[in-house]
């Protein structure tokens, strides 16, 4: 069921820079509220990316997503943010927030992966 609008969909979520906006957030407003949305993001676009065939997709939006994070950070950099994060400056919370982002992701991998198979068990008890 690889769909190639579904995997273009998901690559174009990731785009959004998940991981500044909840930097950003948390900078001024100081809650997590930022982090929560990031976490639900990246995991409702694994388990899609998963679920439609397209993991490939999912790799490639974790990695722009980095990119387009660090590229709006360094726009930042001169409103003073950068202190804020101490002892981590925002690029290097940027790409932790990102690695740690992965074990969600992967667990939404794995969920959607099981949900297909036991699908496909389903498919061959009813044949």
């Amino acid at each position: 069921m690889k769909k190639w609008w579904i995997g273009l969909a998901v690559l174009a979520g990731y785009c959004i820079p998940f991981v500044y906006l909840a930097l950003l957030e948390d900078f001024k407003t100081g809650t997590l509220l930022g982090y929560l949305l990031l976490l639900v993001g990246f995991t409702v676009l694994a388990f899609t990316g998963q679920r439609w065939g397209h993991l490939l997709f999912v790799v490639a939006g974790n990695i722009v997503s980095y990119f387009i994070s660090i590229y709006f950070a360094g726009q930042m950099d001169t409103f003073g943010w950068d202190g804020y994060f101490k002892p981590l400056t925002a690029e290097q919370l940027i790409l932790l927030v990102s690695l740690l982002m992965l074990i969600p992701q992967w667990i939404a991998i794995v969920v959607a992966m099981s949900l297909e198979a036991k699908k496909r068990v389903k498919e061959q008890m009813t044949e």
